[in-house]
């Protein structure tokens, strides 16, 4: 018998889900900027910011497409498939162009366009088989030189199981090796690294993220003594990031 479990969850996803991890918006905004400015601006701050052309896709309710017109980009582009999400994006992002369309048929329309593709907590959504595709797909999309963001939950983090399973329309997890296996089938030059978690402002901040490093120092001699290759393990980082150029030879 067919199931429609992602139909129904996917289509009650705000009410039942999403809303309930929701901070207040002004404090998601803060996140979203400070993250994006620690974690993408060093990859994507070298572009053109009047002219280059990026993507977001499964861009929720704005978030990021905000904090990226707040670093200057201009041409913003994002997808999802929620309309009370996009009614919200195009209120914080009213610059970036939005759609409510499936990313399949959007990536078939838009070959050869974009200078950027980001897919921030998405990938993991997506059923294994057509996980590929979709990869194919977002090549095909970029422009020669363009280049691909890919930012997951890390499965190596400590609480890994929590992030795995908190959401039942998760479809598979990925560490810093599995992402990277199915990056290289499709872009040339990947690379993973762990995503910079944004530090709470003031003194407080500043003395949590110093206790912070000292621990993470302190279990990284730990395992560095079990060894095994323990210590390469990036079990400190909540999400990790996967960055591809378009191959040439697709």
């Amino acid at each position: 018998m067919n199931s429609d479990y992602r139909d129904r969850l996917f289509a009650s996803y705000n009410a039942t889900h999403a809303a309930l991890l929701d901070l207040d918006e002004q404090a998601t905004q803060a996140w979203f900027f400070d993250y994006a400015r620690k974690n993408y601006w060093p990859l994507i701050g070298s572009l053109d910011v009047k002219c280059a052309e990026v993507l977001e896709v499964a861009c929720n309710k704005g978030y990021l497409l905000s904090a990226l017109s707040r670093l200057g980009f201009e041409r913003l582009r994002g997808i999802d498939l929620s309309p009370e999400d996009l009614a919200q994006a195009r209120r914080l992002a009213p610059n970036a162009d939005v759609a409510n369309i499936d990313a399949f048929d959007y990536l078939d329309q838009t070959p050869t366009r974009f200078d950027v593709v980001i897919l921030k907590a998405m990938l993991e959504h997506v059923p294994k088989a057509q996980t590929m595709s979709l990869l194919e797909k977002i090549n095909c999309s970029l422009r020669p030189g363009g280049f691909v963001i890919i930012d997951v939950p890390n499965m190596d983090w400590l609480l890994a199981g929590h992030e795995r399973y908190m959401d039942f329309t998760h479809e598979a997890g990925f560490t810093k090796e599995s992402l990277g296996q199915v990056m290289r089938n499709v872009f040339s030059n990947v690379s993973v690294r762990p995503a910079v978690a944004p530090a709470e402002p003031g003194l407080k901040g500043r003395v949590i993220a110093w206790l912070r490093s000292c621990s993470i120092a302190i279990v990284q001699v730990f395992l560095r003594i079990i060894g095994e290759g323990a210590s390469d393990v990036l079990w400190h980082s909540r999400a990790i990031i996967g960055v591809g150029q378009k191959h040439p030879g697709r």
